[in-house]
């Protein structure tokens, strides 16, 4: 009888051949997966639809809480009725100390709401889910940055009419918007102070914090005394500090002396760059945070 002999070895067969027995077509052992093809990288389009959703969703949510708005539209009217219009003056000098008040007023909002604001709205749950989302970082900090830039502007209507109707200010419509201009260029790095404490620092850290920034940067860079520091021991520090260079700006465009505006613009760029890198990183850092 022919039978198969019990001691013979198994022949493997080869892979890909017919008939094959054993492990004959099956794939090598621990292959690596191929990986799954990355998502295409949004458009410029897109991220621009992306920036305005951030920039509707955070105005909305400011607008709709009124213990954010009237405290900031009514202090500074209510410290320039008190201490900036008795004071006075030409008609150059009650100017002067209106653009000062507006300054005040820009600053305040920026370092309070956007500042502490920022700093407890990140504990929520719902700022903790926006840090998964696959948004970019300079997207939501450019709209958080032009939130913070529209409410300091608007913020500084009341005590425009008050200056405008009290205390007898009065500036052409092109000087008004060259004001308007400086007003907002200096707003841009006080907005990027007001996020950096708000990544930095805890809710109590950040109104500390604020409250320590707000009122020496206004005095020590002249907003309630129309720019001017002389005799001061901080003078030849106030053009170098971001207020400072801000009342400078102001008052040279409020009296259409460009020749000056050049330093204080360099000024007021070099204190954005520097504070949008701690800003930046601050978010990158809370994100972190958020992911561990």
């Amino acid at each position: 009888m022919t039978g198969t002999d019990p001691h013979a070895t198994p022949t493997i067969g080869t892979p890909g051949a017919s008939g094959a027995s054993g492990i004959s077509g099956a794939s090598p052992q621990g292959a690596a997966p191929t990986p799954a093809p990355l998502p295409p990288r949004p458009t410029a389009r897109r991220r621009a639809a992306i920036y305005r959703a951030h920039v509707v969703s955070e105005l909305a949510q400011n607008a709709r809480m009124p213990a954010f708005v009237l405290p900031l539209l009514a202090y500074p009217v209510l410290i320039y009725v008190v201490v900036g219009l008795p004071q006075g003056g030409a008609a150059s000098a009650r100017l002067s100390v209106l653009l000062g008040y507006v300054l005040f007023s820009v600053l305040g909002t920026v370092t309070f709401q956007f500042g502490v604001g920022v700093a407890s709205a990140r504990e929520s749950p719902w700022e903790r889910w926006l840090f998964t989302a696959p948004v970019p970082a300079w997207i939501r900090l450019a709209a958080k940055l032009t939130v913070a830039c529209v409410f300091g502007v608007l913020f500084v209507i009341p005590v425009t009419l008050v200056g405008f109707t009290a205390g007898g200010v009065r500036v052409d419509a092109p000087t008004l918007a060259a004001v308007a201009l400086a007003v907002l260029a200096g707003a841009v790095p006080m907005a990027l102070l007001g996020l950096a404490m708000g990544y930095w620092f805890p809710a109590r850290g950040a109104l500390g914090l604020a409250n320590l920034v707000y009122l020496p940067l206004s005095f020590a860079g002249g907003l309630f005394t129309g720019g001017d520091t002389s005799g001061t021991p901080w003078e030849s520090l106030t053009v170098l500090l971001p207020t400072g260079a801000w009342s400078t700006l102001t008052s040279a465009v409020a009296r259409q002396d460009l020749a000056v505006i050049g330093p204080p613009l360099v000024i007021l760029a070099a204190w954005a760059v520097l504070l949008g890198g701690v800003t930046l990183a601050g978010y990158q850092r809370t994100q972190s945070a958020n992911f561990r």
